[in-house]
C-alpha cells in the first residue's frame, strides 16, 4: 500500500472555497525550472498524533508540455513520510501545486512569509479562530516575530505543549483575512471579536 498520495489542491479548494486558497490556475501552469512549489503529500494512514498531510517544497528540474507534468526534487526532509527523503525525485501536475513562491510585488507577498509564527493550538482546532496577535522582535532568523492568539487562553494555557511553530504562509492559507494584519511591523498589536469581524488596533493605555 502506497504511504502517501498528492493532494489534488484543485478537488479540496472547490470543496472548501472559503478556507483553502490556491494559485490561480495560470500560476500553476505557468511555473519555470528552478521555481520552488509546495505540495501536500497525504498520509495513506495516519496516526493519531501525525498530521492528515506533510507539506513540503519541491524544486522543478523540469516540465513536459505535452503532458503537463513537472519533475522536481524535494528539498524538505520528511518528518512522517519515512518512504521519502530530501533530495527524492518525484512527477505531479499543476493541479498539486498548492503554494507557490510569490515574488514581491505581488498583493499576496510577505516579507516574512517563509518564516514562522509561535501560535496557540486553539487558533489550529477547528471552529476557532485568531483573534489576537501581536509582533515583537524574533528570536532568531527563522522567527517572524508574529504571536498568534485565540484571545482568551489562560495564562496557564501558555505553555509549551500548547503553542506550535507555524510558517506565516501555512496560517494564511488557514484564513486570508490573516494578510492584512501580517504586513504590521514589530510592535504591531491587533485584534477582533470574531473571524468575521474586522481587525482593530490594539492601543496600550
Amino acid at each position: 500500500m502506497m504511504e502517501w498520495t498528492l493532494e489534488d489542491v484543485e478537488q479540496t479548494s472547490k470543496l472548501y472555497p472559503d478556507s483553502f486558497f490556491i494559485p490561480p490556475a495560470k500560476e500553476r501552469r505557468a511555473q519555470e525550472v528552478g521555481r520552488r512549489v509546495r505540495l501536500h503529500f497525504t498520509l495513506a494512514s495516519p496516526g493519531e498524533n501525525e498530521p492528515r498531510a506533510e507539506r513540503m517544497w519541491v524544486e522543478i528540474t523540469d516540465f513536459n508540455q505535452a503532458t503537463e507534468q513537472y519533475t522536481g526534487v524535494l528539498t524538505n526532509q520528511p518528518v512522517y513520510l519515512k518512504s521519502l527523503k530530501l533530495g527524492d525525485s518525484l512527477v505531479f501536475e499543476p493541479q498539486h501545486i498548492a503554494r507557490t513562491i510569490l515574488r514581491e510585488g505581488d498583493e499576496r507577498w510577505l516579507a516574512d512569509g517563509e518564516k514562522m509564527a509561535l501560535v496557540s493550538r486553539r487558533c489550529l482546532e477547528q471552529g476557532d479562530a485568531v483573534c489576537w496577535m501581536y509582533r515583537e522582535a524574533g528570536d532568531n532568523e527563522h522567527d517572524s516575530g508574529w504571536r498568534l492568539f485565540a484571545g482568551d487562553e489562560e495564562d496557564s494555557y501558555i505553555n509549551a505543549d500548547n503553542i506550535f511553530r507555524v510558517q506565516v504562509y501555512e496560517m494564511v492559507d488557514r484564513d486570508a483575512s490573516l494578510l492584512a494584519p501580517f504586513k504590521g511591523a514589530h510592535g504591531s498589536s491587533v485584534e477582533r471579536q470574531g473571524r468575521e469581524a474586522a481587525w482593530e488596533e490594539v492601543v496600550e493605555e
